[in-house]
Formats: C-alpha cells, structure tokens, sequence
C-alpha cells in the first residue's frame, strides 16, 4: 500500500532525473557500468517499502548473492507513478518495477514478463499453493478474456479499514462507532476538543476508490465485484446510493474542511502519527509503524492505536466485511530479458523478494501481511500487536477485493466522486458516467 509518512527524508539511491537522463533503469546500461566489478546489476523501482526497509532487503540479498547488485529507486507513490510512465514511454523501465493489483500492473501490462513460467521455474509446478488464491485472483484483474497469464507476484497483502486513535477516545469518552450517525458524532466530539475528527486525503486516488468500496460493499455488494472485474453495474441504486453516502461524509464535517486538497501520505499519516487525528482509512500496513525509531512510544506499542470496519452507514445494513487482497507486489519488464545474466540475477532477486530474505527483512520490520505460505516475523512482539496482526491474518483470508480492475475506469470513479463531493456533480449522474466510461472499455 501506500506509505511514505516516513520517507520524507528519502535517500534515494538516484532521483527520478537522475534515473531518465542516466538510464540507470536500464538493465544492459547498468550491466555494463558494473562489468568491472563481476557483479551484474538489478535496479528496482517502487514506492514501497519504504527506504529504511528497502536499504536493509537490498543488503540482505546482496549478502546471500554476492555477485548481484540491486540499485533501488523508492519515491513517495505519486512521484513513483510519474517516473515509471516517463520510463515506459522512453523504454528504459528498471528490471523490477513494485505493482499494485488491478488497474496498475494492467497500465504496465505490455512492458511486463509473463511469470507463470517463472514462477514454476524459481517455486516448482505447484507455486499457485504458495499463494492466497484470492490474492492470486486479484493479481490478474483486468486481465484480458482468455489471458490467464499473471504479471505480477504480491509480495504482501493487507486488509483496509479504519484505525482510531484510543488515547483521544478514552479522552473524551468515546467508544468505536456502531452506525454512522455515532461515526459523525464522534468526529464532531473530536473536533471540538482540537482535533481532526476523520481525516481524508482524497486527493490521493487510492484512499478515495477504497473509501467508496468501503461504502459499496454495504449497500451493493455484488454489484461492487461485478464492476471492479470489468462487469459494470455503476448505475445499480446500491453504487449511486453508495456515492451518496460518500458525499455524506463532506457535507455533515465528518472528514476535515479542505479535503478534497488534502493527501492521505504523508500529511495525513503524519497527523495521525503525531496523535493529532482521531480517525483514518488506513489497512493493516499501519502496523509498520511500530518498528519505526521515529515514532511516539504509543506508536511503537500501538496502544494508543486500535480498529474498525466502516460501521452500517444507515438502518438496515452491515458493517463492512474485510476487505482487500494484494498490497503490492513485483512484476519483472522485458527490458530485464535483454540480457541472459541480466535475466538469471533478475529471478533471483524476485524470489528474494517474494519468499526468501528480502520478505523476512520486510515482514520484521512490520512492512505488511505476508503474500507466500508460512512466511512470519521472527521479532518479538508485544501482546497488543499480536493481536491486531493475527487478526488481519484471519481477516485476509475472507477479505472481499478491494481493487479495480481497468485503470481507466478506476480513474472515472475517482475524479467523479470527487465532483460529487465538491458539489459539482450528482451522485446518479456521476456513477451514469463512470458506467458509460466502463461500457466503452468493456466493448474496446
């Protein structure tokens, strides 16, 4: 997922220019400048982990694969993006680019390796086991009909929801909301005594989508998967009611004033680290933030910290089930295949990544949920935290899909429930456009 609120002070082993006008995101370029050294080069590019923990995974596989150097490249998510579309554009994308499942990885689709035979090759023929089938179901949405193949690989999976402040609520006397009118009212309370009461950065695409699907999974369900596999039903009155309630959270002050300029990472993970915010959409990658030496000892505890699902937004419906699926994974580009030794310290990175010391460097530093069987931290933990994880390990394994599939469409729905919530745009004629956006692709 997306999380940078510590990485502010990046050291970014070269900047985005640096990466372009180099070519350090090309594999044979990069091969050659490290030839003298009898070392082959990988680079990487993502936006997670973050820098701290990528520094440690990089001196982990380095050190089990001496022949092999990993030249990284990790940047705020927004920045990441940018630079991994000038580099498609220019054919100069790294070995290893980090994907989230969905509409991401389907961008990148044809600048990718197809892995399955990889995957068989570096895990054995029954590599699918090794892997939560819905993880590995999401990691294909979008694909085109009859494709089966699978472009990227989760490294790690997680589970979003909402995590609350518990030090502002036993403050002010307040428990986890049960509907949201106690939702509402509990901000309010929150703002009163100084606070943020919800904070939303829903300027940041991602928090917006899983916002709304937070909402949808309450009021439409199937018709929420239906249309993030490419079978729009946009226009159900369960997906207009569900933008409307949306809006709700704009127009009753639960999220702060100025959302819709706000960003969710770092801003608002930053506030809500300094103890600052009372509620946040956040997942279970939150739980990173206890291994951080930055943060406030009630952050390294976590408790000062707990969770909820999105409560019943009215009478008669549930509260959110578990949602999610793929926090991120790997997807390998042609531009690695150039080279035989290029393409051989490639996989062998990959695997790193995925199952060897690369996860188990991220998974002690709390990164997120492991994607591949029988990986878990080896660290101790205390009780509070134990507790939050193994709950987001049971919940992952029921957890609904939290992505959507067609890139173009997962921007339709983000751009026109923000007009919704500036006021600029019914929610009925806003879900009518995302529908119509999501019939062309689907006849494209």
């Amino acid at each position: 997922m997306i999380r940078i609120s510590k990485v502010l002070s990046l050291s970014l082993a070269c900047s985005t220019v640096a990466l372009l006008a180099a070519g350090c995101g090309n594999s044979t370029t990069s091969n050659q400048a490290s030839a003298n050294h009898s070392k082959v080069t990988v680079t990487v590019w993502s936006w997670t982990p973050v820098s701290s923990t990528m520094n440690a995974i990089v001196a982990k596989i380095e050190q089990k694969y001496p022949n092999i150097h990993i030249q990284t490249n990790i940047e705020p998510n927004s920045d990441y993006l940018i630079a991994l579309k000038s580099a498609a554009a220019s054919g100069s994308l790294p070995d290893i680019i980090g994907l989230s499942a969905g509409s991401v990885t389907q961008e990148y689709r044809p600048d990718l390796q197809p892995l399955n035979t990889i995957a068989q090759k570096l895990w054995g023929p029954g590599w699918k086991q090794d892997f939560p089938s819905a993880a590995l179901s999401q990691a294909m949405l979008g694909n085109p009909a009859g494709n089966t193949s699978t472009y990227m690989l989760p490294q790690e999976v997680e589970v979003i929801n909402i995590w609350y402040n518990r030090q502002i609520f036993q403050q002010l006397h307040l428990t986890p909301p049960t509907s949201f009118a106690q939702l509402a009212s509990d901000a309010h309370a929150i703002q009163k005594a100084g606070y943020i009461g919800f904070y939303e950065g829903a300027a940041q695409s991602d928090f917006v989508q899983w916002m709304y699907m937070q909402i949808a999974a309450q009021t439409d369900l199937r018709g929420l998967e239906a249309s993030a596999r490419g079978v729009p039903e946009w226009t159900q009155p369960g997906m207009i009611k569900a933008a409307n309630y949306w809006k709700d959270f704009f127009t009753d002050g639960v999220f702060q004033a100025g959302a819709l300029g706000d960003q969710q990472y770092p801003t608002g993970a930053n506030l809500f680290a300094a103890g600052r915010v009372g509620m946040m959409s956040l997942g279970s990658w939150w739980l990173q933030e206890s291994q951080m030496s930055t943060s406030p000892q009630g952050l390294k505890t976590m408790q000062d910290y707990g969770t909820f699902f999105l409560p019943p937004m009215a009478p008669g419906l549930k509260a959110t089930p578990p949602m999610g699926g793929v926090d991120f994974g790997w997807g390998m580009t042609q531009n690695s295949a150039k080279s035989l030794a290029v393409q051989k310290a490639t996989e062998e990175v990959f695997k790193q990544l995925i199952s060897g010391v690369g996860e188990q460097t991220s998974l002690n530093q709390m990164n997120d949920l492991p994607a591949f069987k029988g990986m878990t931290p080896t660290i101790s933990l205390n009780s509070h935290i134990l507790s939050l994880y193994h709950n987001y390990l049971a919940e992952i394994q029921v957890a609904h899909n939290h992505e959507i599939g067609n890139p173009t469409v997962a921007q339709a729905l983000v751009s026109n429930l923000q007009s919704v919530a500036a006021g600029t745009e019914s929610a009925a004629a806003a879900m009518q456009a995302v529908q119509k956006i999501a019939v062309a692709q689907e006849n494209s």
